[in-house]
């Protein structure tokens, strides 16, 4: 799982491990005795790996003997810290946390899973908001996701229902509005257990 650093919180983490998942996450302020750390720590040393990604010049730095913050229940945490050095002069950093262990994961690759998370964000969350008007999700609560991911997957059946009618795709009849309604309704419905009277 990949994540903002509003994920970054002891519970979060303790429900993905119990899960299996291993978890990328942002660190940033909400974490201020770890980033502190690590800021002091990869500042003081050269990049452990430079490497081009696309037009860019990427440096990174990346140790997995952090301590833990009081709530946590691991025994370390692996930090790791990327500059991105953009062909504009713009520089880009962002320190990132994880429970991948080295042989797993190695330090180029973890760049590329921080990096997935805009892909997320562009692909999943603005692309409901550009390609069919709905607004960003305004702000990370479970509900608030639930609920704008659940309207989205509506308003794609609608869309859909609508490009079966008139695109008329397959070898169906053409349907009227009325029957794209009764179908959406039918797959809508849960079904009834049978009246045993």
């Amino acid at each position: 799982m990949v994540g903002d650093g509003e994920f970054a919180t002891a519970p979060f983490l303790h429900t993905a491990d119990e899960l299996g998942l291993p978890v990328v996450a942002r660190l940033q302020g909400n974490l201020p005795e770890l980033l502190a750390a690590a800021q002091k720590r990869f500042r003081s040393q050269p990049p452990k790996l430079s490497f081009r990604y696309r037009q860019d010049r990427v440096e990174m730095w990346d140790a997995d003997d952090f301590d833990p913050w009081e709530t946590l229940r691991w025994s370390t945490v692996r930090v790791f810290f990327y500059r991105q050095h953009k062909p504009n002069g713009q520089v880009v950093e962002a320190f990132w946390l994880t429970n991948l262990s080295p042989s797993k994961a190695g330090t180029r690759f973890l760049f590329q899973l921080a990096k997935s998370r805009w892909e997320i964000e562009n692909q999943g969350f603005n692309d409901a908001k550009n390609r069919y008007a709905m607004a960003h999700i305004c702000h990370h609560h479970p509900n608030s996701m639930l609920t704008g991911w659940l309207l989205l997957a509506l308003g794609l059946t609608i869309e859909r229902l609508y490009r079966v009618r008139y695109l008329h795709r397959g070898d169906h009849p053409v349907r009227t509005a009325i029957e794209l309604l009764r179908i959406l309704w039918f797959h809508l419905a849960a079904p009834s257990a049978a009246d045993p009277s």
